[in-house]
């Protein structure tokens, strides 16, 4: 088969629509990169001012009490909490803050590291079934 690339290359150059239709994907892909990039970043590394970070605040909670409540509707895949923190130089109970979301409140509970699943990060999400935790991949990616 006898392709002939260069007759094909050299009747999109003369094409407009082509050629605009290119310009236009590759400033789309290098934007998407671009908040591609900014995604990637920590939050700790964006500044933001007080406004945006009360807004941020409102949304991140107003996302949490609505997933949550989805989720706590049906408990036959276990009740849900978000890992927030973890005690420092608490050295001897080895603790952590988990958190569950509903009734437009925050309730926060203790959880035992040996009690979490194994490598537990800040900002995963566990599910309790039968009194033990364990890590909910899917749920960790939507909260993120």
């Amino acid at each position: 088969m006898n392709l002939d690339l260069n007759r094909i290359t050299e009747k999109i150059e003369q094409n407009d629509f082509i050629k605009n239709f290119i310009k236009e994907l590759s400033e789309a892909l290098e934007n998407f990169s671009h908040k591609k990039e900014l995604k990637g970043k920590k939050m700790d590394d964006i500044k933001l001012t007080q406004e945006e970070d009360l807004e941020f605040y409102r949304k991140k909670s107003n996302f949490l009490q609505e997933y949550f409540k989805d989720e706590l509707a049906d408990l036959s895949k276990g009740e849900i909490f978000l890992v927030t923190n973890k005690y420092e130089n608490d050295y001897e109970y080895h603790r952590y803050k988990i958190a569950q979301y509903r009734e437009n409140k925050e309730y926060k509970y203790i959880a035992f590291e040996k009690e979490l699943p194994t490598n537990v990060q800040l900002g995963d999400v566990v599910r309790k079934i039968n009194g033990k935790y364990i890590y909910d991949e899917q749920a960790t990616r939507t909260c993120e």
